[in-house]
């Protein structure tokens, strides 16, 4: 089965889907990718999502009001995703969107252990990712979607 997603979230006991997250490497990837990202919440009933790039992180949640995914899944936030992944990787060490996944993957495995609000200089993004992102990963498991072809 294919996805149109790169990520996924699930509840340890159930494996109810608490989270997917699409990956690009191009920013101008992301208006398509947001569309598709809604539609994919909206047919798994998925309550959250990411859409992330090297410089961009949005935030999406699905507020159940419409059977129309464009209504329904609204973005909450949408941030400078640099400071979250600068220890992780370089811009030249990103060749490929694989390459990228793992990194983005590797990020919300260890968020649980490494998340801190007082050391983020965003304190909106500290407030989202503290009441929605980090309640749905510390209660997952965090998988790739697919398998990842290099």
């Amino acid at each position: 089965m294919s996805s149109n997603f790169d990520i996924i979230v699930r509840k340890e006991d159930t494996k109810e889907i608490q989270l997917i997250c699409e990956v690009k490497v191009l920013r101008n990837q992301l208006d398509d990718a947001e569309i598709q990202l809604k539609k994919s919440m909206a047919g798994l009933s998925c309550p959250l999502g990411l859409l992330v790039t090297p410089d961009v992180l949005r935030v999406y949640m699905d507020r159940y009001t419409s059977d129309n995914p464009a209504q329904s899944v609204e973005r909450i936030g949408e941030f400078d995703a640099r400071p979250l992944f600068r220890h992780m990787y370089t811009a030249k060490k990103i060749e490929s969107e694989p390459d990228f996944e793992a990194v983005v993957q590797h990020w919300l495995e260890s968020l649980p252990q490494t998340f801190s609000s007082e050391h983020m200089d965003d304190k909106r993004l500290a407030a989202v990712l503290g009441t929605f992102i980090l309640p749905a990963i510390a209660t997952g498991s965090v998988s790739a979607a697919a398998p990842r072809y290099v």
